[in-house]
């Protein structure tokens, strides 16, 4: 192997390192998709294959041919992943940008230092190295903060497609900034425009990030608007039911000792059963020492009451829980209202509701009885709404806010049974 081959196959350690990063964004914005359960491993096959059309082609580094051969394999690669055609595309926008801004930044500031042409960076090993870690380092970066970024996102697609605007203007400059100087010792021109670009790219990312920010908080202060009126509603109701109730509870104890005079002792009972079930489903039954998850089961237990659905709770003080008290909220009134939904087209119609605390977790177990057994593949949650079954997009709601304490989650249906456990950590992530 002569020396001029082995500093060509040291070069392409850049392009090796770019595409993981490629794959390590790609798997954080897109997440698996359907068609290829493997996708990173997929992605690392063709990475091999334009690797071995790179060399054999020698398309080399810093030039237009270059430039073409990474966007298709952006094009491509995305297709391995899931996520819509609005979300590939963006994922190709932040690769091109993470790619173009660091191998900019790094090869023009090393040949501005060296005081090379841009084109002769990758002769050196030092630069190589540099260029590796860099864009490597940025795809880790820039997948921890889209996977923090997916959990608190509040943009629309209209306003994610507007502030997306300004970035493609910057990979359409850093292109022609890498083809057009890769020629010429950089100038103190070329080093403020790539520096600039980068700053830019840095500030407009901070700015999206404050107007995520102030939607998401927004978006939070309503949901907690609607759940304290839903909490007043719910509280309100019942408290008018027990009104009724203490008016008629005359009647009923006369009701009841006429029925005992006449010696219709099986009427009493019979009186006395219908009544227990009528106070139970209309009053608040549950006293978790929570007041707003008091009257949100009540509401369910009163729901499922009339569709004529039994719920069993089996819940411990709930004061003291690892999880703010709306994503609670969220994981129960998702978790119950699929339960119900199902279990009312079961024979016959049962909900199970049980929580257990430890030192180190807390584990919720949600089980219903179903018509027939869900097609789950491999333990997963079903990827559309199942009308019929009951169970759809409130488990997905209910899997985001797990992610964000770090909780894990299982789920079965087996023997017309359907079950959903999920641990949180007690300890503060």
């Amino acid at each position: 192997m002569t020396k001029e081959m082995l500093w060509l196959l040291m070069g392409h350690l850049v392009c090796i390192g770019q595409w993981a990063a490629f794959i390590m964004v790609d798997h954080a914005f897109l997440g698996r998709g359907r068609r290829f359960r493997f996708p990173c491993l997929w992605a690392a096959l063709l990475a091999a294959v334009f690797l071995a059309a790179s060399i054999r082609h020698d398309i080399g580094f810093f030039n237009i041919g270059s430039v073409i051969l990474n966007v298709i394999y952006l094009l491509v690669t995305v297709l391995f992943f899931g996520g819509s055609w609005n979300q590939k595309l963006s994922a190709c926008l932040v690769n091109g940008i993470m790619c173009l801004l660091t191998e900019n930044t790094v090869s023009y500031t090393f040949a501005w230092c060296k005081h090379i042409p841009v084109r002769e960076v990758w002769r050196y090993r030092s630069c190589l190295f540099l260029l590796v870690a860099a864009v490597v380092g940025a795809g880790l970066l820039a997948a921890y903060i889209i996977r923090r970024w997916r959990r608190e996102q509040a943009l629309t697609p209209l306003q994610m497609l507007v502030m997306s605007f300004f970035p493609g203007i910057v990979v359409v400059l850093n292109i022609v900034l890498m083809v057009s100087g890769g020629s010429e010792v950089p100038s103190m021109m070329n080093m403020m425009l790539t520096f600039g670009l980068t700053i830019a790219v840095l500030i407009h990312l901070g700015i999206v990030q404050m107007v995520n920010d102030q939607m998401l908080l927004q978006q939070t202060l309503m949901v907690e608007a609607v759940r304290q009126k839903k909490s007043a509603e719910a509280l309100l109701e019942s408290y008018k039911t027990q009104r009724r109730l203490t008016h008629e509870f005359t009647n009923h104890i006369d009701a009841l000792a006429l029925l005992l005079q006449q010696g219709d002792y099986e009427g009493a009972k019979a009186y006395l059963s219908t009544l227990t079930k009528t106070i139970a489903a209309n009053t608040t039954i549950m006293n978790t020492h929570n007041p707003l998850l008091d009257a949100l089961l009540s509401k369910k237990y009163e729901e499922a009451s009339r569709k004529g659905v039994m719920v069993y709770f089996d819940l411990p003080d709930l004061r003291d829980m690892p999880m703010g008290q709306t994503d609670l909220v969220i994981v129960l009134s998702n978790l119950l209202n699929n339960a119900i939904e199902a279990a009312a087209q079961a024979d016959p119609p049962e909900v199970y509701v049980r929580m257990r605390k430890s030192e180190d977790e807390v584990v919720l177990s949600v089980r219903n009885r179903v018509e027939k057994d869900l097609n789950l593949v491999d333990g997963q949650l079903p990827r559309i709404s199942q009308k019929g079954a009951g169970h759809g997009f409130g488990l997905w709601n209910v899997r985001d806010v797990l992610k964000k304490y770090g909780g894990e989650y299982t789920i079965s249906c087996r023997g017309c049974w359907f079950r959903f456990t999920c641990t949180i950590p007690l300890r503060k992530l």
